[in-house]
């Protein structure tokens, strides 16, 4: 069972939003659309840097860019746009993209040891 970490919708200045993100202890999961639904996901361990990006506008409003660099070959960059509290989420990604790797990583060990 997985626990969500965040979820939000960016802040779109007053106009609807039909992007969703969620981020999981063990994924970040974005949906878009409204008649035609899409979803990416990013495995948290895959996760290598994190990077926020705001502007002045952007720090007056408590929104920003959370930009994910990963392994994962079909997206290795990835923007969540116009999160608010971007810097709080970022925080909490990093430390789940991190408990992600460690728990991976003792998966793995337990496989090879195991086989």
């Amino acid at each position: 069972m997985e626990n969500i970490i965040w979820e939000g919708k960016p802040f779109n200045f007053g106009f609807p939003s039909f992007t969703k993100y969620v981020i999981t202890d063990t994924r970040i999961i974005v949906e878009k659309g409204l008649l035609t639904k899409k979803r990416e996901e990013i495995r948290l361990y895959r996760v290598r840097d994190i990077a926020t990006k705001r502007n002045l506008f952007e720090r007056m409003l408590g929104i920003g860019d959370i930009t994910v660099i990963s392994t994962d070959t079909s997206q290795p960059e990835y923007i969540l746009r116009n999160v608010r509290k971007s810097t709080e989420v970022a925080d909490a990604l990093g430390m789940a993209a991190e408990n992600s790797r460690i728990k991976h990583r003792a998966v793995e060990v337990t496989e090879v040891n195991e086989g």
